[in-house]
């Protein structure tokens, strides 16, 4: 049986915990065990050998036994989201009664139900070789069977629930589903269940499209178009799935080809960023933490990008405009107020801004404004609403809508980035 290491640390405090919580749960029991609810902490007990604790060939074959488990089975591994898809878990459910709910549910196949262990439940279900014999579609048979689990606890416990489904094993090696089931929920969206079998095209599609979007952010970056910054975030939303460390990479490698697309028409060696300064504090951070800080780093990329030959200021009305803004951002400006200014259509106008800026107006405007928000929320104690009507907005939420656009974050998560960030 492949198991992994017992003797790790990691292993030997979580199986002590499991032991300690299930000692207690028995002891402080206020009601007569039947013979049923005694079976299902032996279920517990069988699967968490199988997947943690480590257990021999022999002590397994017997609580098999006892259980009426079949030769070969599949797992199922479902993932109950917290709100908002936070790492806190504010929800609390019934281990019990959950326990019997599924049984129900699975009454008709011979199963094995893990224990609850922090938002994840394992189901393993057995049957004979002229169920789950190789060759066998067993795939559309265990999907349904998730899906409509996953339907009706959702609708029991009012919570967003994901499965991932394992292949068909032997007993013995039913570790190797439960890694294939685990590997799934990275996939899911809520209410979904998705078999491993589906994963290479689904991670084909992924690989396809973080690689368009990243085509795309270059070109974008290279001829200093603002779309460049929804296809940074098509590549960030791709890589949320991964691990931290993975996601360092691919922050660092999709900044690193920004910041070449940049340079390709010309920047001076000054403008390059500089990687080493930030790595420390890039280390340290976690989830989404990683990628609030690829935004801000994005931006600042960009930022130096279009202070740089940019905008034609050799332009005079370019440079009107420019000083107009300048002075004026703070108010409740329009493209007709600086078309009057500089005397002329607000049709030409526009066409004349877009042209020798490669932005409209209003793109100018917001970034401008945006830009001086950035830097009254590093550099002042003022609060996202002072700030918001401080650089011409009257509307906080509309505001914030427009920092998150430009920024990838909203004013109050980039003033909670910048104090983690802060030495």
């Amino acid at each position: 049986m492949k198991t992994p290491n017992v003797n790790s640390k990691n292993n030997i405090d979580l199986d002590k915990e499991f032991w300690d919580s299930l000692h207690t749960e028995i002891i402080k029991a206020n009601q007569d065990f039947t013979q049923k609810d005694l079976f299902s902490y032996l279920e517990k007990s069988f699967v968490f050998s199988l997947f943690f604790r480590g257990a021999s060939h022999k002590e397994l074959s017997i609580i098999r036994n006892l259980l009426k488990l079949k030769d070969l089975g599949y797992l199922i591994l479902l993932e109950f989201l917290p709100q908002d898809r936070t790492n806190i878990i504010d929800f609390d459910i019934d281990e019990l009664a959950l326990y019997y709910l599924i049984k129900d549910e699975l009454k008709d196949y011979t199963t094995a139900i893990g224990p609850m262990i922090y938002n994840r439940i394992s189901i393993l279900i057995t049957d004979g070789p002229n169920a789950l014999a190789p060759g066998l579609d067993t795939k559309t048979n265990s999907l349904c069977i998730t899906s409509k689990l996953i339907n009706t606890l959702q609708k029991k416990f009012q919570i967003e629930i994901i499965g991932g489904v394992g292949n068909v094993q032997s007993i013995h090696s039913i570790y190797t589903s439960y890694l294939e089931a685990m590997s799934c929920l990275y996939y899911c969206s809520p209410g979904e269940a998705i078999h491993v079998q589906d994963l290479n095209e689904l991670e084909a599609q992924q690989v396809y499209e973080y690689k368009e979007a990243e085509k795309h952010m270059m070109n974008s970056v290279r001829h200093r178009k603002s779309d460049a910054y929804d296809y940074f975030a098509l590549m960030m939303n791709k890589i949320r799935h991964l691990s931290d460390n993975a996601k360092r990479n691919k922050i660092i490698e999709a900044l690193v080809l920004a910041t070449h697309a940049a340079r390709i028409d010309g920047m001076d060696e000054a403008d390059y960023f500089n990687y080493t300064y930030h790595i420390d504090a890039f280390m340290e951070l976690k989830g989404d933490q990683l990628i609030e800080w690829a935004f801000q780093k994005f931006v600042d990329i960009t930022g130096l990008v279009k202070s740089n030959n940019v905008i034609d200021y050799s332009n005079k009305i370019v440079q009107a405009t420019k000083e107009y803004l300048e002075n004026h951002y703070a108010d409740e400006i329009s493209l007709e107020d600086v078309a009057e200014y500089v005397n002329m259509s607000p049709q030409y106008f526009s066409k004349l801004i877009k042209k020798n800026t490669g932005f409209n107006f209003i793109d100018w405007l917001s970034m401008l404004r945006v830009k001086k928000a950035k830097e009254l929320l590093t550099n002042s104690n003022l609060t996202v609403k002072e700030v918001c009507f401080l650089v011409g907005y009257k509307d906080p939420n509309y505001f914030s809508r427009i920092f998150k656009k430009k920024i990838g974050m909203t004013p109050s998560e980039y003033i909670k980035n910048r104090n983690q960030l802060a030495p």
